[in-house]
């Protein structure tokens, strides 16, 4: 063997084992490790076009069953509820931990990184009927479900008790809806929203079929608020109690202020941690499920307004204007919406409003001011905003099947594509470049 082969020979060898090593250290292209570690970057190449739309990142997460909300957190965490209860993931979809919890329909996460589920309880009243078995609405707070320590439920809130509505305060209030005779039974009323404010307070989102106003105990359709309980010594307990239902939201008669079948629910505060917050109170809410009722703006926003008189929950009459010189459609268009099931903001400096629609099969995006979709591009022909909401009925990469929760984390929307089993992200093809 001459040396100039030998030399190639062993250049080649070299080479080899180069490769073999890199591989071994780093992961190859193929390996599912390092696919899930670009996968935040992948999306469908068919759907790259000229105009500006949100595309699809592929592949979904699809390992759920019937998944209801999503919810990235404050330690970046991804949190999933569906028929099995709540799991969570890391932001390449790999499942490491599932918290069985019946009924499991919706999830946030708060500044101190306890996780709160709305989920269903069995639970024996004795001094009602030590026989019967109740299935009732609660609210779980779970302790270290990222892993920093043991889990731990830290509190559970169960529908009729005053820490969860303080306006049920004596015995009688407590009982008497426990009648399964009863149209009103307390069995039928459901938690369906959560949504975390900068302190740490709760807002939970009641729907159910008593809404009687003007009485002692508040009406089921409504927001309620959870503060952290303390001790005598103003230490936090790690519980939560119920100081405030927010009565101003009309449970019966549809406006711009009112709460009728409430769905979901957003504060103007999310993910990542930041050093300065907002201290806006106030929220977005949905209605829906009646879709045959005349609802003309299931999407509203609700403004917390400090008056001399205390705390003043009102509409937000700005989203009436509609500059039709700025858009075609908007987020207060009458009727624009069949059955909104899900709502999320962005709170990062574009203050966008996703929506999902479990009728219409549809995800659609706001401006804070309104406006439904994205601003033109500078340099641009087009005058006004350019629409991205998108959807239709199937399992498409652009499609939807009963979608009922929304989330949002580092430009990238996360759908809970209840009817296709799977989590669907999307990202805006311009934030590619």
């Amino acid at each position: 063997m001459n040396v100039k082969r030998l030399s190639i020979l062993l250049i080649i060898g070299l080479l080899g084992l180069s490769i073999y090593s890199c591989d071994t250290i780093f992961g190859t292209k193929g390996d599912s490790i390092t696919d899930n570690i670009f996968e935040e970057g992948r999306q469908d190449p068919t759907l790259i076009v000229d105009e500006i739309g949100y595309a699809a990142l592929l592949p979904f997460w699809d390992d759920f069953d019937q998944p209801t909300d999503v919810f990235v957190g404050y330690d970046e965490l991804v949190y999933v509820t569906d028929a099995e209860g709540l799991h969570v993931l890391d932001t390449a979809g790999r499942k490491y931990l599932t918290v069985p919890l019946r009924g499991a329909v919706a999830v946030t996460q708060d500044r101190l990184l306890n996780v709160y589920v709305a989920a269903r309880i069995d639970t024996v009243i004795t001094p009602v009927d030590p026989d019967i078995v109740w299935d009732l609405a609660a609210v779980y707070k779970i302790k270290n479900a990222n892993g920093a320590g043991p889990l731990e439920f830290s509190d559970v809130l169960v529908h009729t008790t005053p820490q969860l509505d303080a306006s049920r305060s004596t015995t009688s209030s407590q009982r008497f809806r426990l009648d399964r005779n009863r149209p009103d039974n307390d069995e039928l009323v459901e938690i369906t929203g959560l949504a975390v404010l900068a302190n740490n307070d709760v807002y939970v989102t009641r729907r159910g079929p008593r809404n009687l106003t003007g009485q002692a105990v508040a009406q089921d359709n409504t927001v309620l608020v959870l503060t952290q309980e303390l001790d005598s010594n103003g230490n936090p307990t790690g519980r939560m109690r119920n100081t405030t239902q927010i009565r101003a939201l009309n449970p019966n008669l549809p406006s711009v202020l009112s709460g009728i079948d409430i769905t979901d629910i957003s504060t103007f505060i999310g993910p990542p941690q930041r050093d300065n917050l907002s201290g806006d109170l106030g929220f977005l809410i949905t209605q829906g499920n009646f879709i045959e009722r005349d609802i003309a703006f299931r999407v509203l926003w609700v403004d917390a307004v400090n008056t001399p008189d205390g705390l003043e929950f009102r509409s937000n009459p700005s989203l009436l204007a509609r500059d039709t010189s700025r858009a075609e459609s908007f987020l207060y268009d009458e009727f624009k919406f069949k059955n909104p099931s899900g709502i999320a903001y962005s709170a990062d400096e574009r203050a966008h409003i996703f929506v999902v629609d479990s009728v219409t099969d549809s995800l659609y995006m706001f401006q804070s001011n309104g406006i439904e979709g994205v601003n033109p591009p500078p340099g641009s022909n087009v005058e006004k905003a350019i629409n991205v909401s998108f959807g239709g009925t199937g399992a498409g990469p652009r499609e939807f099947n009963n979608p009922s929760g929304v989330a949002y984390f580092r430009r990238t929307v996360y759908v809970a594509d209840t009817g296709n089993n799977r989590i669907s992200r999307f990202r805006l093809n311009t934030d590619f470049e």
